[in-house]
């Protein structure tokens, strides 16, 4: 696969790659040291699909640094994203599936260039067996994720569309620190799980409140208060 390129994999190239995840760079059991040895050191290009659903699971993946966007797919074409994983994080998907033995039921793409260290299967599951510090390294993150989850469970089922788009616009523009977002419709859509033609109205309306403005491509912030207000309060 041409967009996934697998780097040079020593012991100190995983180690040093290792040093920016706390959890897991103390633990010395040798179920763990073996699975570092066994381990690849990948690195990937953005957009490229790493994940597809139904895909049979055989590696337990730590994110070195970069994006990926976790997400369900419907056969409609629909998306909804799940979360995001940045530098430092484990992939959960992967450790889910890993520990259930089961094929990836959701998809994965690199949205920015991500390097990642891959552990096969067997030695993530001995050291799962055998090592109570990495047990308790992933129980540790499963709550910290599954928190993440019930937090989307609680937007989705309790909030507006119009209060979610709102507040995605806000961290966007937050992260960005810049007044233009290069963002599509389709892009934003599909964050929410909704239609483009739901995410252009609704848009649509939050360019006659003043929030925004509309380009092709961009979406300029206008008045930040008027985004901050819809924020706290969907208007009437």
């Amino acid at each position: 696969m041409p967009d996934i390129k697998v780097s040079d994999s020593s012991v100190d190239s995983i180690a040093e790659r290792l040093a920016g995840f706390p959890l897991f760079r103390e633990i010395q059991h040798p179920s763990w040291q073996e699975a570092i040895q066994a381990g690849r050191c990948m690195d990937i290009a953005a957009g490229t699909a790493i994940v597809r659903k139904g895909q049979p699971c055989l590696d337990f993946l730590l994110v070195v640094r970069g994006t990926i966007r976790i997400y369900e797919a419907a056969e409609n074409g629909r998306e909804i994203l799940l979360y995001r994983l940045y530098g430092g994080e484990i992939c959960v998907l992967t450790l889910s599936h890993l520990m259930q033995g089961i094929a990836y039921t959701a998809c994965a793409t690199a949205e920015d260039d991500v390097s990642v260290v891959s552990i096969p299967q067997i030695y993530f599951q001995r050291a799962l067996a055998e090592s109570e510090a990495f047990r308790t390294a992933v129980l540790i993150s499963l709550s910290r994720r599954l928190s993440d989850v019930m937090q989307l469970v609680e937007e989705v089922a309790f909030h507006g569309l119009d209060l979610r788009l709102a507040c995605l616009l806000g961290q966007r523009f937050g992260r960005s620190n810049a007044r233009r977002l290069k963002i599509t419709h389709q892009e934003l859509a599909r964050e929410l799980g909704t239609t483009r033609e739901v995410l252009s109205r609704l848009l649509k309306t939050f360019e006659h409140r003043g929030c925004i403005r509309l380009f092709r491509g961009q979406i300029e912030l206008v008045s930040p208060d008027a985004l901050s207000s819809w924020m706290r309060k969907r208007p009437v």
